[in-house]
């Protein structure tokens, strides 16, 4: 079976949002900053639908046989600051446990840097939860290191 990878379409919407809301309940367990929302689904819906016709925000998913197995959502930041001036974000990157430690999540990762580079992007950075151990080795093991740190608290 092949696994392709390509743009989110409008008739991927709901296994998206599924994705993607697997993911941030799983965030939720590592910190209570992470609290979910109410109503999650249909903010998860409205933010992947506008990102199909944005040119500053990208979603792929991974298929296999018409079932989406992965998704990778970035934004294009600008850097007015530093060079490079643009960079590329990954704010959300899940695989299905049954997909994963098969090079999927690297396959995003590149595909995702392949489609940005295009559009000016020179650096690839990643946000994801601190405590989050797995996404950190994960993401050492790509080659990206921590460069820079936001901290928080309750007011």
């Amino acid at each position: 079976m092949e696994i392709k990878i390509r743009d989110l379409e409008e008739n991927d919407l709901k296994e998206a949002t599924d994705l993607i809301v697997r993911l941030k309940k799983f965030n939720s367990e590592h910190d209570p900053l992470f609290a979910l929302t109410e109503d999650l689904e249909n903010a998860v819906l409205k933010y992947l639908k506008e990102s199909i016709s944005l040119d500053s925000r990208d979603v792929m998913v991974a298929e296999e046989e018409g079932k989406i197995v992965g998704i990778v959502l970035a934004e294009i930041i600008d850097r007015m600051f530093y060079h490079p001036l643009k960079e590329v974000r990954i704010t959300e990157l899940y695989v299905l446990p049954a997909y994963r430690k098969k090079g999927l999540g690297k396959r995003l990762i590149d595909e995702i840097a392949k489609k940005e580079k295009k559009k000016g992007c020179s650096i690839l950075t990643v946000e994801f939860p601190n405590e989050n151990l797995l996404a950190h080795k994960f993401y050492t093991s790509q080659g990206m290191r921590s460069i820079i740190c936001v901290y928080g608290k309750t007011i």
